[in-house]
């Protein structure tokens, strides 16, 4: 899986940088499969930069895997919470795409099998 991290507005720290390895990268690369073409777009941006408080900080995710795009955005008042926030959604959207993936094959792994019976019923 390739992966390129984007942040506008600030400095991409080492600390932050392994928090997204961490938090985003890992928990992907463990459900995608080896084989999968996937690319994962991140961007963490302060949406302003003469306020302090409320929701500043913007965390968006795009993953492509094959010619499907999945994709994340939240906003927080921290990097660390928006982070943790974008993770959650993209797990869950990759999870049901899979889910989706392997309920198609089987569907037509029935059909393939109906089709035989019906054939040695003849």
């Amino acid at each position: 899986m390739r992966v390129n991290i984007k942040v506008t507005r600030i400095t991409l720290t080492p600390s932050l940088r392994t928090y997204i390895k961490d938090k985003l990268v890992r928990p992907l690369e463990k459900l995608l499969k080896k084989d999968d073409a996937a690319m994962l777009n991140i961007e963490l941006e302060l949406t302003t930069r003469h306020h302090k408080k409320g929701k500043v900080w913007r965390a968006e995710t795009n993953l492509s895997v094959g010619r499907k795009l999945l994709r994340a955005e939240h906003f927080g008042e921290d990097p660390h919470e928006v982070i943790d926030l974008v993770e959650e959604e993209i797990t869950r959207e990759l999870k049901r795409f899979k889910s989706k993936r392997q309920t198609i094959t089987r569907r037509g792994g029935r059909l393939v099998k109906d089709r035989l019976r019906r054939i040695k019923k003849k």
